[in-house]
């Protein structure tokens, strides 16, 4: 991957927000999730096509990083409030990474372990 790309999205979505994190914990965040998703999909570098995924990701992680781990938030009738937690920043890209994961198998570029039967 190469992470002045990766970089240089994430500010292009985050271009006119008001209190943009520091490139640097821009950049750790992105390093964070390329890794993340290289072992979900168990490839040991980036696949290109795959860069969009950190790229959400870093964006979302951006958006978490005051109140991290909050999904939602609603004051009901009487000020009761009501919190839901996201569990992970790459859960919806399940399916995206499930595909990475059997594309990289079919090439043989895969690092998962693989079984065979005699």
């Amino acid at each position: 991957m190469a992470d002045t790309d990766v970089l240089t999205r994430v500010k292009a979505r985050l271009d006119g927000w008001d209190d943009v994190p520091s490139d640097a914990w821009l950049s750790e965040a992105a390093r964070t999730l390329s890794d993340r998703v290289c072992l979900r999909a168990g490839v040991s570098a980036l696949p290109p096509m795959a860069e969009s995924i950190v790229v959400d990701a870093t964006v979302k992680a951006v958006n978490r990083r005051f109140d991290e781990g909050i999904g939602s938030e609603s004051e009901g009738q009487g000020g009761t409030m009501s919190v839901s937690f996201a569990d992970d920043l790459l859960s919806e890209y399940d399916r995206e990474l499930s595909a990475l994961a059997s594309m990289a198998q079919a090439d043989g570029s895969s690092a998962l372990p693989t079984v065979r039967f005699l």
